[in-house]
């Protein structure tokens, strides 16, 4: 994925930061990135390929989420979501219910907050991968 995004809506918590670049990190392809604000460097997350963790992931993106980074199908996009990484990295979370829009045709992003709730917003990288997430113990 080449780097620089724009984000006219910004990110939630963040609405008035609205370029971001992703960076690679090194070894780990394109499962994890990191994206950072090119407005305010200290401004940045970790972004996490869900499927890789997450097979049966599969939210139903609408479609003017799509229309708002320029895409005519989700297959124009790609889907990342916004981890939390704490120094036990073990117990990494990754947000399934808010997932990060990439179009790189157009460079737009978006983060979508999704309407359903078969996906939370912590839910553990390295635990129950096969599973849908949120399907247990909620």
């Amino acid at each position: 994925m080449d780097n620089v995004f724009e984000f006219p809506a910004g990110l939630y918590g963040f609405p008035d930061l609205k370029c971001f670049v992703v960076v690679d990190v090194p070894g780990a392809g394109d499962v994890v990135k990191q994206l950072v604000s090119t407005e305010d460097p200290n401004v940045g997350f970790t972004l996490v390929f869900p499927f890789a963790f997450f097979p049966r992931y599969s939210p139903d993106i609408p479609e003017e989420e799509l229309v708002a980074v320029g895409a005519e199908s989700a297959e124009q996009v790609l889907l990342y979501a916004i981890a939390s990484v704490p120094e036990d990295f073990r117990k990494a979370t990754a947000n399934l219910r808010a997932p990060v829009l990439f179009n790189p045709f157009t460079r737009k992003g978006r983060q979508v907050i999704l309407g359903d709730d078969r996906y939370g917003i912590r839910e553990p990288l390295f635990q129950g991968a096969d599973r849908i997430p949120a399907e247990e113990g909620r």
